[in-house]
């Protein structure tokens, strides 16, 4: 695997950074919706070397339908592309950026409809191996994540009359969240077994809006059927709390949800990964009028 000089790769790290910062609706539309462990495609599961820089993109489609219907339903529509950037400075420590921008479409119980297109809010982690049993090939690896998500998504207007977009049409929360996780992996040659737990805490945001503190938990199990194609079969879920706009509690928040996770990592070149995934919602216990579809995922990460 080729390298750069560390020089290099700090440089493109802060370069990558410094690039990514330069009608009152009732229901939200689940600002933290979603699933999974947003590290594994930028970071992985194995322990990294020394002076490790990945780039990598991840598409997402999803869909959420909040509201009673007939009366106050809302239906989300989103794909969100995350660019990251995750580069070792040792080989007990990961630092990653993520960078996202999503294009939502929301459909309004009277037919109404508005699109927005913007960068989201960016995150910034940091991976720590806090234990290994060797440092050579290790089969256990323990690790903590921190992390903080930063408001940097720009409020959008509508075109017709300049007036701010309710809180389900726009890119971030505006809220500073911060993130915190810990993990397992574990090595068998051709098996290898991931297990990890993340929290958020969102802080109060834009319109007096407070995001759901969430957990999410992800396990999954891969099998590694030659040096280009691994089958990885995951369970993902997800808790979260109520959340608040203008001081009021949200209706359709709170909860819990479950999905299934298949996915198909192929390597058709040296240092390059596929990862095509689905996650597919099999226990929905969510508060109120909640109902979240399949979450359709494409990635490509790219080590130098």
């Amino acid at each position: 695997m080729s390298r750069v000089r560390l020089s290099t790769r700090a440089a493109l790290l802060v370069v990558g950074l410094a690039a990514a910062l330069t009608h009152s609706a009732r229901v939200d539309a689940c600002a933290t919706c979603g699933c999974g462990d947003p590290t594994l495609t930028a970071m992985g599961a194995e322990k990294p070397f020394r002076d490790r820089l990945r780039v990598s993109l991840d598409a997402r489609h999803r869909t959420d339908d909040i509201g009673e219907p007939g009366v106050d339903e809302i239906r989300l529509r989103e794909t969100r592309l995350d660019a990251q950037l995750a580069w070792a400075p040792s080989d007990r420590l990961f630092l990653m950026g993520t960078f996202p921008a999503l294009h939502r479409t929301i459909r309004y119980v009277n037919e109404g409809e508005t699109r927005t297109t913007a960068m989201g809010d960016v995150e910034l982690r940091a991976k720590a191996f806090v234990a290994t049993d060797r440092d050579f090939a290790p089969r256990h690896l323990y690790a903590i994540t921190a992390g903080l998500k930063i408001p940097t998504a720009p409020r959008q207007r509508s075109e017709t009359d300049g007036t701010y977009l309710p809180i389900e049409a726009q890119p971030g929360t505006g809220s500073w969240d911060p993130l915190l996780g810990m993990s397992y992996a574990f090595f068998a040659r051709p098996w290898s077994f991931y297990a990890s737990v993340q929290g958020s805490m969102p802080l109060r945001g834009t319109s007096e809006f407070r995001a759901s503190p969430s957990l999410r938990t992800t396990t999954s199990a891969q099998y590694q059927l030659s040096s280009a194609l691994a089958l990885r079969l995951g369970v993902d879920t997800r808790l979260d709390a109520r959340s608040y706009e203008d001081g009021r509690p949200e209706r359709d928040s709170s909860g819990f949800i479950g999905f299934v996770s298949p996915e198909v990592i192929v390597s058709p070149l040296m240092d390059l990964l596929v990862v095509v995934s689905v996650r597919l919602p099999v226990v929905q216990a969510l508060a109120g009028y909640h109902h979240e579809g399949a979450v359709l995922g494409l990635g490509f990460a790219y080590d130098f």
